[in-house]
């Protein structure tokens, strides 16, 4: 039998505020082996403090899980994550959190699980960190509980977030949250897609279900909008909660999107572009499966762009996705169409798929004629 405590019950997988407690702890008791994982140069002992609520304003606050000080300086910020993603600019709030003067000196930390990364590709000033590569260390400390606890919870983490491979079925899961799955199998995605030039890739969550997208983005130069493939579970996350098991899961979910972003309207939507990226490029594609349901629109200018995607001979299913709510609620109006891959799909399959339309999507992006934003 192992002598190495059991920590199930202590850190549970979607208890985020235990792992901070935790992590804060072992930091507190080994400030060596913390300056060394965090980078802290500050001379003097560290003071480990837990969701320090500083006002930015208006009623609003802001509360890092983890601020590092010394000297009454923050030299640290850590924000930890489990399962839950980035809020809005979050991690843009945090930075400003800290001092302007102090930021040079500062260290900005995000940590996540190593098999389910967070994208901060947007937060340059952050460092993405996972939590093994933040606990192994103390693995080493000479305070003997410190080390034995970063042990068992290194063998903890790899107990409870299991290794997908490309081998890995889309609804075959077992023994683990159906989220906790669907968010492996999207970060293997976005870890293994093939990135054509100029594109860029992120994985985000959906609203705040619980479940997430791989996404694949080819900007169009200069015009304020982004070919977008992307790619999740083709059942709606509040369904995904009701179920019993992964059966009832629909498959891989496949959208292309024409994006018009930095809008808080579709009224200026360049519905032609959308028709003319269709016709040269994806009318040809026979091999996709497309969907056929035709979007339904409550507002008359969206309605209007669908017979005027109809009227230049797209197919009727053309214009599925997200208009007026969407612009408001994050800036973005993106048109498109969807396909489905069955639910036997592997990931491998799954993640070929993705790279193939993902050049499509790249030579969409390059085409001579650019989308026009117009009213």
């Amino acid at each position: 039998m192992s002598s190495l405590p059991d920590l199930r019950f202590l850190l549970s997988i979607n208890r985020e505020n235990a792992w901070s407690d935790l992590l804060a702890t072992l930091m507190n008791a080994d400030q060596a082996i913390t300056r060394s994982v965090l980078g802290i140069d500050a001379v003097g002992p560290l003071q480990i403090r837990r969701e320090v609520s500083k006002s930015r304003g208006r009623k609003a606050s802001d509360r890092p899980d983890l601020v590092v000080e010394a000297n009454d300086q923050v030299v640290a910020v850590v924000e930890v994550k489990l399962l839950a993603g980035l809020g809005i600019e979050q991690l843009e709030r945090y930075y400003r959190y800290v001092a302007e003067e102090d930021r040079d000196d500062c260290r900005f930390v995000v940590v996540s699980l190593q098999r389910i990364r967070l994208d901060t590709t947007h937060a340059l000033d952050w460092q993405n960190r996972t939590w093994e590569e933040l606990i192994a260390p103390f693995a080493s400390s000479p305070v003997p509980w410190a080390a034995t606890t970063a042990t068992a919870w290194t063998s903890h983490i790899k107990s409870q977030v299991p290794e997908v491979d490309g081998h890995t079925v889309w609804n075959q899961i077992a023994g683990i949250d159906l989220y906790l799955a669907l968010r492996l199998r999207e970060a293997y995605m976005y870890d293994n897609v093939a990135l054509p030039g100029g594109s860029s890739k992120a994985i985000r969550e959906i609203g705040s279900g619980g479940l997430y997208v791989a996404i694949v983005d080819a900007p169009v130069p200069g015009s304020g909008y982004t070919v977008r493939w992307d790619a999740t579970e083709s059942l709606p996350t509040q369904e995904v909660g009701k179920l019993v098991d992964s059966s009832g899961l629909r498959g891989v979910d496949f959208r292309f999107f024409l994006v018009q972003q930095r809008v808080t309207s579709s009224k200026a939507y360049d519905w032609d572009h959308l028709a003319l990226l269709w016709q040269e490029y994806l009318a040809q594609e026979d091999w996709i499966p497309w969907r056929p349901h035709p979007p339904r629109k409550t507002l008359q200018w969206e309605k209007d762009g669908v017979a005027r995607l109809k009227a230049l001979g797209a197919p009727a299913f053309l214009g599925a996705g997200y208009g007026e709510k969407q612009a408001k609620l994050s800036g973005e109006v993106e048109f498109g169409a969807r396909f489905v891959l069955p639910p036997s799909t592997t990931l491998k399959e799954a993640t070929g798929v993705l790279s193939r339309v993902a050049v499509i999507g790249s030579r969409m992006a390059q085409h001579a004629t650019q989308p026009q934003g117009r009213l």
